[in-house]
């Protein structure tokens, strides 16, 4: 009697681990995080999944043009709000997760001893006259609220061999390879006329390096290619041009310059 009871009760509880195991359920957790949240238009951003029990997982992206970069890294090629949705997928169901990345149009400024000015157009490059020794100019211009004329920031990078894309230091002359030369004008009305104020055309004081970063490559449409622009510092030694002594250069103060731009050069116009 006692190995019958003892038979009803195994037979019982294996009766109930096998209905368990038949019960049991686990449906995959969606989960991501983004390591940028507020990048910058044609910036970047990587997704960082925390999904869990998910057999496959896939993303889906909507607010605006975009490239992968590799198969966890955006780049945002719009400003705009953009939301990533993760959904993942198991054979005990389906989950998702949705993130909103907010993409920021580039902060183009340039600084004059503290003061913040806004770059208000993308550079164009300025071809050079090789009789008077010129080199192509990459050319800012920049609208200044209660001034009749723009200012105008002139970078002048030697390319060598190279892509525009590199890091120039500057040396003064303008004619070793990978260096640059530099040149503000305030107010700017076109020829040798008179402005507020101007800069050597040597660029005596010089300062950091220029640096021209590529940061979006157009496959189909180089000319749509983006870049960065960035100068950390530069003492920039102004004044006026005494053109009755021969356009002598009259130092009058120091002015420190730094600049930050992300966007479009556009082409060299043919003369």
């Amino acid at each position: 009697m006692k190995h019958t009871i003892k038979s009803i009760l195994l037979l019982f509880t294996t009766a109930l681990l096998i209905t368990s195991c038949g019960d049991d359920s686990y449906p995959p957790t969606a989960g991501f995080a983004m390591s940028d949240m507020d990048p910058i238009q044609w910036g970047t951003s990587t997704i960082i999944s925390s999904a869990i029990a998910a057999d496959d997982i896939s993303y889906s992206i909507s607010g605006g043009e975009y490239v992968m970069i590799d198969a966890a890294t955006i780049q945002f090629l719009d400003d705009n709000s953009y939301t990533i949705t993760q959904t993942v997928v198991n054979g005990d169901g389906t989950d998702t997760s949705s993130v909103t990345v907010n993409v920021s149009e580039p902060d183009n400024m340039y600084t004059l001893d503290g003061t913040d000015l806004p770059l208000t157009a993308e550079p164009e490059w300025i071809p050079g006259n090789p009789a008077h020794g010129t080199s192509d100019v990459l050319k800012f211009k920049a609208d200044v609220d209660g001034q009749e004329n723009p200012n105008h920031i002139n970078l002048s990078p030697v390319l060598g061999p190279n892509s525009i894309d590199a890091v120039y230091t500057y040396d003064g002359t303008g004619e070793t390879i990978g260096t640059y030369l530099a040149r503000v004008v305030a107010d700017y009305a076109g020829g040798f006329s008179p402005s507020e104020w101007t800069t050597d055309f040597e660029g005596s004081d010089g300062g950091s390096d220029l640096v021209i970063d590529l940061v979006y490559e157009d496959p189909d449409m180089p000319e749509k290619n983006i870049y960065d622009i960035t100068f950390d510092n530069y003492t920039l030694s102004t004044g006026y041009f005494d053109f009755a002594a021969g356009f002598v250069f009259v130092e009058v103060s120091k002015k420190s310059f730094s600049m930050t731009y992300r966007g479009l050069i556009l082409p060299v116009v043919a003369p």
